[in-house]
């Protein structure tokens, strides 16, 4: 029951942040080309993928690191760069959806608190192993 929940929080407040990593991926090839064609404006949503998926595999092994704790498979330290570069990009894509519509701004800042939220959750994981 434990883990159906932590999924469905997940997906609630990751969903519309997926839908958009995922047209920014499908999307990634032509900022490349625009990058290389010297389009330094095709810079920032192109970090912005690469920083999202970051995250998702820093969400990824955090939910993990929760719904079954003696099962660690990411460094903490390499796990905090991930989660800090996926709230990164996360509060970016907010900026940049407030000037769109302030509900598309909500739905792009819930991955934030849930992150804090589940960080905060295995806060004894990364104590003991950032501070030793």
């Amino acid at each position: 029951m434990k883990s159906i929940l932590y999924f469905v929080v997940l997906i609630v407040s990751f969903g519309p942040s997926a839908i958009l990593l995922t047209l920014g991926v499908i999307f990634s090839p032509a900022w490349l080309y625009s990058l290389f064609e010297s389009q330094m404006a095709t810079l920032v949503p192109f970090l912005m993928v690469v920083a999202g998926l970051l995250g998702f595999w820093g969400m990824h092994a955090l939910n993990n690191l929760t719904l079954y704790p003696y099962k660690t498979d990411t460094p903490p330290k390499r796990l905090i760069v991930y989660l800090s570069l996926g709230c990164i990009a996360s509060l970016t894509a907010t900026i940049f959806a407030a000037y769109m519509d302030w509900l598309l701004a909500i739905a792009m800042f819930l991955p934030i608190p849930v992150t804090a939220c589940l960080t905060y959750r295995n806060r004894a994981y990364f104590h003991k192993q950032v501070c030793s």
